[in-house]
């Protein structure tokens, strides 16, 4: 049952996904008393495909960040923001613009001035760079990449479950966090003076997309942020078996910071 002296909280999904990838995180909350929004960004309901891919091709960052204003403006008031991977850089850069109340960044991506710290990240953008001129195409998630990177803590059964549900993804948003110093616009800038709400970084020690020690750097930009390693979880942090341990660590720290 909602409880009306909380704020909302508007949920921002990584790439390739949808709203269905945060239910978790929605059950969580909502079982302490929060109103959950979740946001599906543009386009990313429809089916894999040359439609999904068609559209897809050639969005920004910058697009997924007016979808979450716009989401905002029909929520009514600045809300709680919890964000996986992307939906953590989206969540920064609407803290920037001083949308929200709080954001809790699950996994966050990197944004503009975070280099990687670890030879698996560098491998990882070396990958990306072997696939030719991606951004100007829509990218498939490669299921052994996701393994290795993004689900390496989960059951084989869950890999392939997941799996099947992600679509592909603009390729010009993976360019702009994974490549932000060769992007004209700049997109995932964030001035960190411009953020004054409460951040909560979490990270998962088996995180190898965007370890805690590339995560750390990120947090300590903000003076307003705290940083949180939970042992043993991947990069999706809100499908692993501790995710309830997890999610209590967030509501204890949203008591103490709304």
């Amino acid at each position: 049952m909602s409880n009306s002296s909380l704020p909302p909280v508007l949920l921002l999904t990584g790439t390739n996904a949808a709203a269905w990838s945060m239910e978790n995180v929605q059950v969580s909350l909502e079982a302490a008393g929060y109103t959950c929004h979740s946001l599906t960004y543009r386009h990313h309901d429809l089916p894999s495909g040359p439609e999904r891919d068609a559209k897809l091709t050639g969005l920004s960052i910058a697009d997924y960040v007016e979808d979450a204003r716009q989401a905002i403006d029909e929520i009514g008031e600045a809300p709680v923001v919890v964000g996986h991977s992307i939906g953590g850089l989206i969540a920064q850069l609407l803290a920037a613009e001083d949308a929200i109340k709080a954001g809790v960044l699950l996994n966050s991506s990197i944004v503009n001035g975070t280099l990687p710290t670890t030879e698996e990240e560098r491998d990882l953008g070396k990958l990306l760079i072997s696939a030719g001129a991606f951004w100007e195409q829509a990218v498939e998630q490669d299921f052994e990449l996701l393994v290795k990177y993004g689900f390496n803590t989960l059951s084989p059964q869950m890999q392939r479950d997941i799996h099947a549900r992600l679509g592909s993804e603009s390729g010009r948003v993976l360019f702009e966090f994974f490549f932000w110093m060769y992007d004209l616009h700049q997109t995932t800038f964030v001035d960190p003076d411009k953020v004054t709400c409460p951040l909560l970084f979490i990270s998962g020690t088996e995180d190898k997309a965007v370890p805690p020690s590339t995560a750390r750097v990120m947090a300590e930009r903000y003076e307003t942020a705290e940083f949180l390693v939970i042992d043993g979880a991947c990069h999706y942090i809100q499908f692993d078996e501790q995710w309830p341990e997890t999610a209590a660590k967030i509501l204890d720290w949203l008591s103490r910071n709304l």
